[in-house]
C-alpha cells in the first residue's frame, strides 16, 4: 500500500453518499499520499446542443455546482492532514479521467464498479471496463456493496508463463494483495489456476495411464515454478493461504471468489501483445464477466495508454 503517492478518485456529486471518497481518503492518509477528487460533466448530446441556445452556459453552471460539491467533500479530509485538490472535468468520463491521470502522474484511480444509472449489463459498467483497458495506472473499482473493512483479499498470479510482464505483475499482485490484507486485517489468499492445453483433445488420444503421467508432470512443473516465486516473498506453496487450483482460470478464480466470499481481487490485466495501448488479456476479461466484487487491476511499467492529451 505504501507504493501509492498520488491518488485520483472519480465520484458522482449528484448522489448524497460517497463511500469511495472516504476509502480513498483513508488510503491517502495511511500512505502519506496526495488526493484529487474529480467529477465529470459530459458533453450534451447533439440534439440538445442544436435546440438549446445557451447549452454552453448551462454546462458551465453544472461544472460550477459540481466544483462546489467536490469542495464540500474535500474540506473534512483536508482537516485530517491530507493534501486534497478538486476539479470538475469536461468530456467523456473514462477519457477525461485517463487524461487527468496522464497530466497529473497519478499512480492509483478509484472509481465505482458501476454507476448507479448505468444501463450496461453485468457487474462492471462501461466506464470501469474502459479504465481497466486504457488507464496507465492501477485502477481500483469499488463494488457498491463493498464492506468498509475487507475480510477476504485474493491475489491472482501466473508464474508458469515465462513472460517478463507476468513476472513483474506477479510481484505487484503479491505485494499489494498481502499489504492490503494487512491494512484491513483481512485474510490474504494467493491463487494460481492452471490447466493442460487442449486437455480434452489430448486426453482422448492417450491411454489413461499416459495422461496421468502427463498431468502429474504438468502439475509438478507448475508447482515448482510457483514455489520458486513464493520463496522470493518469504513463503512457500505449503502455506495455508496459497491455492494452486486445476481448471480454466476464469472459472476457477470465479468459483474461489464466490465460495470464499472474496471482497477484493487483485490481478494484472494486460495481454502480452507488446503494442502501445495493450488491452486487457482475454483471461482478465472473462474473470471480470464472472465475478461480483471489488477489483484492483494492475499494469506493467511498459504499458502505454492509447489515450492522448491532444486527441
Amino acid at each position: 500500500m505504501k507504493r501509492f503517492k498520488k491518488i485520483l478518485v472519480a465520484t458522482d456529486t449528484r448522489f448524497a453518499d460517497h463511500p469511495i471518497v472516504q476509502q480513498a481518503a483513508e488510503i491517502a492518509l495511511r500512505n502519506n499520499a496526495s488526493l484529487k477528487i474529480v467529477d465529470v460533466v459530459p458533453e450534451f448530446p447533439w440534439t440538445v446542443r442544436m435546440t438549446l441556445a445557451n447549452h454552453e452556459h448551462m454546462r458551465e453552471l453544472i461544472a460550477q455546482e459540481k466544483k462546489t460539491a467536490l469542495e464540500a467533500l474535500a474540506e473534512p479530509i483536508r482537516q485530517t492532514g491530507v493534501e486534497v485538490e478538486t476539479q470538475a472535468l469536461l468530456g467523456k468520463t473514462s477519457i477525461e479521467i485517463i487524461r487527468e491521470v496522464i497530466r497529473g502522474g497519478y499512480d492509483l484511480v478509484l472509481r465505482v464498479a458501476k454507476g448507479r444509472e448505468s444501463t450496461h449489463q453485468g457487474f462492471f459498467g462501461n466506464t470501469g471496463k474502459r479504465l481497466l483497458r486504457k488507464c496507465p495506472c492501477a485502477v481500483w473499482l469499488v463494488a457498491a456493496a463493498a464492506p468498509a473493512k475487507f475480510q477476504q483479499v485474493l491475489g491472482c498470479v501466473d508464474t508458469s508463463s515465462g513472460s517478463e510482464i507476468d513476472a513483474e505483475l506477479n510481484d505487484q499482485v503479491y505485494e499489494l494483495a498481502s499489504s492490503i490484507g494487512a491494512f484491513y486485517g483481512a485474510r490474504f489468499s494467493l491463487l494460481h489456476a492452471w490447466s493442460i492445453w487442449n486437455e480434452q483433445m489430448i486426453r482422448t488420444r492417450m491411454k489413461p495411464a499416459e495422461f496421468e503421467v502427463l498431468e502429474k508432470t504438468n502439475h509438478d512443473q507448475i508447482a515448482a515454478l510457483l514455489d520458486k516465486f513464493l520463496e522470493t516473498h518469504g513463503t512457500n506453496i505449503r502455506a495455508d493461504n496459497i491455492q494452486m487450483v486445476k481448471g480454466d482460470p476464469p472459472a476457477a478464480i470465479a468459483e474461489f471468489v464466490c465460495d470464499n466470499h472474496v471482497d477484493l481481487v487483485v490481478m494484472g490485466t494486460v495481454a502480452r501483445s507488446g503494442v502501445t495501448g495493450m488491452f486487457m488479456g482475454n483471461t482478465a476479461e472473462q474473470i471480470l464477466d464472472r465475478i461480483e466484487c471489488s477489483v484492483l487491476a494492475l499494469k506493467p511499467s511498459s504499458f502505454v495508454s492509447p489515450i492522448r492529451l491532444d486527441d
